[in-house]
């Protein structure tokens, strides 16, 4: 009689907890994990011989935007390469943007903001709540699991409108109404983002009363925060009073800060492509910020006194964004077609030039003239490469920088830009930070050795082009290079940030971790060669190392093959 269907045999588990590894085999009946122990007399459906890899959970994503890319027809495919890289379950509606709920009244306005991330221009949304989203994700069903949140730029859409202003007592209410809604439908979670519209007017007190809605269900205050520059400390601080006044726990979404060198930018930039070439690392302005440092200072304090707070990063020195976020927040109100209009009037555009080239951030961000990040500023044209575009015609433009692409064309950066946002109608994204070599991480070491950290992919799938290196290497690379190549964690605790730690913020008890009776979502690797091949200019490079990928007991990668099998994944509603 076949006591399992699969036994993973032979392997060193290191079970997602931190604690040493161990050898055992590991049996599988159905979606469960059954057994932990010797099993080499055991009859089974398949023997995995595991026999010199990890077998551990399956990598948690714990900063994804995939609720936005399981609304394509193309889901599937998007979905591969997060599988081939170990990721079994992603956290969605993350920064406060998630499809729904989708307004009769201002759905069109929700599309706008949302089309420069992916989401498909001819999109025929068929939900209108949270709970009716949650029923289509249902209806696929999902190849990964995915953990949704209440997003508060979607839900103050439906509620406000492109109002750029602070909420009245009679849309708060509905606001509020609208989170317990999707809170009752089984939301982990509350989700902002602070820098974008429209959760830039929101005032602190309005997020507030709605996170305190989300914790009365058990949820988790999950925000991009209002400024990764100088005003970082202070919009930590901000996320913290919010925690502690709304009683919920909090995590802070991918922890960094790029310091405003204004005049100094260019030099900044111009000096990273010199480093890049000799590949060494000479000490720069601002480098390491003093307003990182100052936000960690807090996180410190908050956790000696008992609060609950997570972090999350992306393990590269290398962001991801999308044309809008490179513009002030006032020249997005009423998303991509209103931005696209302001660029062509000619006394608009000036406008936006004149911020570009001057607005510095300062708190709060809601103030006449105030922007939380103007990236360029910050980091100068130069470290900006066009990632993807929309449009067959300038695709040889994809992993150039712009002053590059900007000389060729006879313009300069900024008019160069501003005309290609508007020939790809803002389907435009880019990379932006340091060189993915192995000395920038330096930079960053007070953030990536915390121990309160988790790991997160970020990762915004275009429609056309390519994503972010991210979207095919994120967790392969926290093996090979943060582990083998640059030491700073065990694989002990590498596995830990990667499933354990997340799970125990989304409340996720049956998963992230590898015990009798949890859920068999699974990854065998070999900690010898688990590596990302994924780079700016080839990013759609599978990993190399994983061989077997298994999302509720079944295996939708095996001996390193995509297997094309009905979907695993489920929605993981409270």
């Amino acid at each position: 009689m076949v006591e399992f269907d699969s036994i993973i045999a032979g392997g060193t588990i290191i079970d997602g907890t931190g604690r040493s590894r161990f050898q055992a085999d590991l049996g599988i009946r159905g979606d469960k994990i059954e057994a932990i122990a010797d099993l080499s007399d055991a009859e089974a459906g398949l023997r995995i011989n595991a026999k010199g890899f990890v077998v551990s959970p399956g990598f948690i994503n714990i900063h994804s935007h995939d609720d936005l890319f399981m609304i394509r027809p193309d889901f599937m495919k998007i979905c591969e390469p997060s599988l081939r890289q170990g990721i079994t379950t992603s956290v969605v509606c993350n920064c406060g943007f998630s499809p729904a709920p989708w307004s009769s009244t201002h759905g069109e306005l929700l599309r706008q903001v949302l089309l420069s991330m992916g989401m498909p221009a001819d999109l025929r949304p068929k939900w209108e709540s949270q709970a009716d989203f949650h029923d289509y994700l249902r209806s696929l069903p999902p190849p990964i699991n995915l953990v949704p949140m209440a997003a508060h730029g979607s839900i103050r859409i439906a509620v406000m409108g492109e109002k750029n202003c602070f909420c009245n007592e009679t849309e708060l209410a509905a606001m509020k109404r609208l989170v317990q809604d999707a809170m009752r439908a089984g939301c982990r979670g509350f989700s902002t983002g602070l820098t974008y519209f429209p959760g830039v007017y929101a005032h602190t007190d309005e997020i507030v009363e709605l996170a305190r809605v989300a914790a009365a269900y058990g949820g988790r205050y999950a925000t991009h925060v209002r400024g990764h520059s100088d005003t970082y400390e202070q919009a930590v601080k901000e996320a913290i009073d919010i925690s502690d006044r709304a009683g919920i726990p909090l995590q802070l979404s991918h922890v960094f800060a790029v310091p405003y060198l204004g005049l100094m930018a260019p030099v900044f930039s111009v000096a990273v492509a010199a480093l890049e070439a000799i590949n060494e690392l000479i000490p720069l302005p601002g480098w390491p910020n003093p307003f990182l440092k100052k936000a960690l200072q807090r996180v410190e304090r908050a956790l000696a006194r008992g609060a609950d707070i997570g972090m999350d990063f992306v393990p590269y020195v290398l962001g991801n964004t999308t044309a809008t976020a490179l513009y002030p927040p006032w020249a997005n109100l009423g998303g991509t077609n209103a931005l696209l209009g302001r660029l062509k009037e000619p006394g608009t555009r000036k406008r936006i030039r004149h911020d570009v080239n001057e607005l510095r951030p300062k708190w709060p961000h809601w103030e006449e003239g105030s922007w939380p990040d103007n990236y360029i500023k910050s980091l100068g044209w130069r470290m900006f490469r066009i990632l993807s575009v929309g449009n067959d015609k300038n695709r040889p433009m994809e992993g150039r920088s712009i002053p590059d692409l900007a000389k060729a064309a006879g313009k300069d950066p900024f008019d160069f830009l501003a005309d290609l946002v508007i020939e790809e109608h803002g389907s435009v994204t880019f990379t932006f930070g340091m060189p993915p070599k192995a000395w920038t991480e330096k930079v960053l070491t007070c953030v990536q050795g915390h121990p309160e950290l988790s790991v997160g992919t970020d990762t915004v799938w275009p429609e056309a082009g390519d994503p972010p290196p991210s979207g095919y290497g994120c967790f392969p690379r926290i093996f090979g290079h943060y582990v083998r190549e640059l030491g700073m964690y065990t694989l002990e605790d590498a596995v830990r940030r990667c499933t354990g730690l997340s799970a125990k913020r989304f409340n996720l008890t049956d998963r992230g971790i590898i015990r009798q009776g949890n859920y068999a979502d699974i990854v065998v690797f070999d900690p010898a060669t688990i590596a990302e091949k994924a780079t700016i200019e080839k990013p759609r490079q599978y990993p190399v190392g994983i061989s077997h990928v298994l999302v509720n007991g079944k295996f939708m990668v095996k001996n390193g093959e995509w297997i094309d099998a009905p979907s695993a994944g489920r929605v993981l509603t409270m």
